[in-house]
């Protein structure tokens, strides 16, 4: 993954690397209570928010790129909306995961986003296989992976302490050649 890989633009969206700039945006989404309820971190402190810009910006800077993490920006306001990442796991396999600012929610803005960086990783990155999972209690979250045409492969049974409580996972996935033929009829 380079540099030229972005932005991505989308019709409402711009997918692009962070930068140190975005600070107050990523801060305001990372301490929605809202946003972070389902997730393994947040809501954040100020400094946790500076670490994770921190740790985007020097994983920007590697030579062999393995995991994206990029700024989901709202095209017309200019400001960044929430996150998305894909990060190669090897055997041409990669991980999908992402937030978006609850503000954002039920606009079809995540899976606009998800939809660009899926194609990427399919048509770019030849990957075969992209997968993503979430709380089981995380409706719209699984909501955007079905719209994606990613199937339910099965539900781990209490598979991660998150936040002091054992959580049950949904784990989806989509294969290329599914990716390729959704649009056939």
């Amino acid at each position: 993954m380079t540099k030229q890989d972005f932005p991505i633009r989308t019709r409402r969206l711009i997918l692009r690397d962070i930068c140190a700039d975005d600070y107050d945006d990523v801060h305001e989404y990372a301490t929605d209570e809202a946003v972070a309820r389902f997730m393994d971190w947040g809501p954040n402190t100020p400094e946790q928010t500076r670490d994770v810009i921190a740790r985007w910006l020097a994983q920007q800077a590697e030579i062999v790129r393995l995991t994206m993490n990029l700024a989901i920006e709202h095209a017309d306001q200019g400001k960044v909306i929430g996150s998305i990442r894909l990060s190669y796991q090897g055997g041409r396999t990669a991980d999908l995961g992402y937030s978006l600012h609850s503000a954002y929610w039920r606009q079809g803005y995540m899976t606009e986003a998800a939809e660009a960086l899926l194609e990427l990783g399919f048509g770019t990155f030849g990957l075969r296989r992209i997968w993503a999972s979430c709380d089981v209690r995380n409706v719209g979250s699984y909501g955007v992976m079905e719209k994606l045409g990613m199937r339910r492969e099965g539900t781990l049974r209490e598979d991660i302490e998150v936040k002091g409580r054992w959580r049950d996972t949904h784990l989806y996935a989509v294969l290329a050649q599914e990716w390729a033929s959704r649009w056939a009829i």
